[in-house]
């Protein structure tokens, strides 16, 4: 049994398991698209202050990009952008999976190809859900279970929890974790539909060195394995994986 992590104690290094059965579990399976993300000269004003300036930024299927700036530059209004959950793109130019938005295609399209982490979600869970429903809620975007899985989908997700090494903690309450493994089921939830965009926002925010290290090395094993588009948001640039090899950098709402 898989020992849980404790505080300050060096998280077990990643399996041999787990990097053997990555391309396994994560086959390119949605490869209809030859653009993640584009923004041509997209503005986003709340009132008369401009949240974003004239972004132009473009990401192609099967790249890594770290989104860097510090608060207040428009990260969190760029990233809701998307994830469609800002109304302000269908005033602008503004591409996600090669679809002009406003061409038809519903939140729920756009979401299902995105897995998302960040310390946020945390607080959109019940502190008294077990981890195998954290995993499962990822099927349906949802903040929590509230319906019965199908036998395709129940395996699915006991092959997220075997492969990152929480199956011995699937019965345990999210709140009973350290935050080392909390994240790493909030991981496992991004990952469990097999989505081609990665997007982490500020995932190891409160971590220790030892767990940060192994967040970041299991997102560099995930991504340089499978070929997943990743966009990584953090403010400290040792938190970036080595796969990441394209800055998008923001300050007061324009690209620098």
């Amino acid at each position: 049994e898989k020992k849980p992590f404790q505080k300050n104690e060096q998280p077990d290094s990643i399996s041999a398991y787990t990097k053997t059965n990555l391309k396994n579990y994560f086959p390119a399976t949605d490869t209809e698209f030859e653009t993640v993300v584009k923004f041509e000269n997209t503005s986003v004003f709340y009132g008369q202050k401009a949240a974003l300036s004239d972004i132009n930024w473009e990401v192609k299927k099967g790249e890594s990009w770290a989104l860097l700036g510090p608060n207040g530059s428009g990260k969190s209004t760029l990233l809701s952008m998307i994830m469609a959950d800002n109304p302000q793109a269908y005033q602008n130019k503004m591409w996600l999976f090669d679809r002009r938005r406003g061409s038809g295609e519903s939140i729920w399209d756009i979401k299902k190809r995105i897995g998302f982490v960040s310390p946020e979600l945390h607080l959109f869970f019940s502190k008294q859900i077990p981890v195998w429903k954290v995993v499962a809620s990822g099927l349906f975007d949802s903040a929590g279970l509230f319906q019965k899985l199908s036998s395709d989908q129940n395996c699915r997700v006991f092959e997220m929890l075997e492969l990152f090494e929480i199956a011995n903690l699937k019965d345990r309450m999210i709140a009973e974790l350290s935050l080392g493994e909390q994240r790493t089921a909030f991981l496992a939830r991004a990952l469990v539909k097999n989505s081609p965009l990665l997007l982490l926002d500020e995932a190891c925010q409160n971590l220790d060195y030892n767990h940060m290290v192994y967040f970041r090395e299991m997102i560099n094993e995930i991504v340089s394995r499978t070929g997943k588009t990743l966009i990584y948001v953090t403010h400290n640039q040792e938190e970036i994986p080595t796969c990441v090899n394209n800055v998008f950098r923001l300050n007061e709402g324009r690209r620098v």
